[in-house]
């Protein structure tokens, strides 16, 4: 019966531009497919975009590179890309940071992480689920800005 209410009062949302540019990373790439290996997980993961593609989509820029953030450690994204045949590269595993590539695009995937001790260029860090610790350690306010795949934005 709310199957067929929800047909009949169906309500389509207006996408807005940032949404749009937001879907047009998936259009333009298979980003899609990290995104569905990384939820895989448990029902709690989740990869979001972050960064200068997120700031260059905001400044209605065209985005260039992709990063991405997750709240799973290294060493599951590495399973997952796996499992799901991905072909990926440790960039920078002590820092969280795995590359994955797909029909020639890299996709930067950074766990979430926290700084325990840094000289403000070299860190020694410990990996987290938390997006408001890694926030906290980001270079400048923007590029602790985070989107879904959806552009919906979280700005902590």
């Amino acid at each position: 019966m709310n199957n067929f209410f929800k047909k009949i009062f169906k309500h389509k949302k207006k996408i807005t531009s940032k949404e749009k540019s937001f879907l047009r990373i998936s259009e333009k790439t298979k980003v899609n497919k990290i995104f569905k290996a990384i939820s895989e997980h448990d029902d709690l993961s989740e990869v979001r975009y972050v960064g200068g593609c997120v700031r260059k989509i905001l400044n209605n820029e065209e985005f260039d590179d992709i990063d991405l953030a997750t709240n799973i450690n290294p060493e599951l994204v590495k399973k997952y890309l796996k499992k799901n045949n991905i072909n990926f590269f440790e960039t920078g595993l002590i820092h969280g940071t795995i590359t994955a590539n797909i029909d020639k695009k890299n996709f930067e995937i950074t766990s979430l992480r926290k700084d325990l001790s840094t000289d403000g260029r070299h860190a020694v860090v410990k990996f987290t689920d938390n997006w408001i610790e890694d926030s906290n350690r980001r270079d400048f306010t923007f590029n602790a800005i985070y989107s879904d795949k959806e552009g919906n934005l979280f700005d902590p």
